[in-house]
């Protein structure tokens, strides 16, 4: 299911501009990793990811990583973390805008968190800095799986996590699956359906995400 919103038609406007504000910030606070989204799903960066003591301790069962990284790494961070008796899924993906998150990943990673779900499990789903490509997939999982309204989602994951989805093509791709699954909900108020000329402004990420990437 490609979600990469090229189709403006497709796209519902209010929506993204809903999440595209809703997902601003001004000022970049300390927030302790993995946050629990749901009892069943917590949200993570990579380095934290890492610490398996951290994750038995919180009733881990399984770890989704959606960062690219060198197969040294990724056979690395697999071995420690099903080490830990873990079971551990990879799934190689991008953080750029205009990447297809949703129509490359999101069939393979709803299969997988749905499994995880059905079984009572708990799970960690991790990128290199649990914002973007990790904070997407979460939103999906929780909309989709728990069938709750995008704005609702979006509203409940910035109050867990803060800073998450500030790639703006992500926001778009999430709001175009919730069209498709019905799970848009009321058009938010002073929103209008006129069309975003997207020029990507990259906000860096907050300094506790870069002491975790290097």
């Amino acid at each position: 299911m490609s979600c990469d919103g090229n189709k403006s038609q497709d796209v519902p406007w209010a929506w993204v501009k809903r999440v595209r504000d809703l997902t601003k910030l001004e000022y970049y606070p300390d927030v302790s990793l993995p946050v629990e989204i749901l009892p069943w799903l917590l949200l993570s960066d990579e380095r934290t990811a890492q610490d398996t003591s951290k994750l038995k301790d919180l009733g881990v069962t399984h770890v989704l990583t959606m960062n690219g990284m060198p197969a040294a790494q990724r056979d690395w961070l697999k071995d420690k973390i099903q080490g830990a008796g873990i079971v551990h899924k990879y799934v190689s993906s991008e953080d750029s805008e205009g990447y297809d998150m949703i129509g490359k990943h999101w069939d393979e990673c709803k299969e997988f968190l749905e499994t995880v779900r059905g079984a009572g499990g708990r799970v960690v789903v991790h990128c290199a800095a649990g914002i973007n490509r990790s904070g997407l997939i979460v939103c999906a999982a929780q909309m989709v799986l728990e069938r709750q309204h995008v704005l609702d989602v979006v509203s409940h994951c910035v109050k867990r996590r803060v800073f998450i989805l500030s790639n703006m093509s992500f926001q778009k791709q999430l709001c175009i699956l919730a069209k498709k699954e019905g799970l848009l909900g009321a058009k938010p108020e002073g929103y209008t359906d006129d069309e975003l000329n997207d020029v990507p402004f990259l906000m860096p990420p907050p300094q506790e995400a870069l002491g975790r990437m290097f």
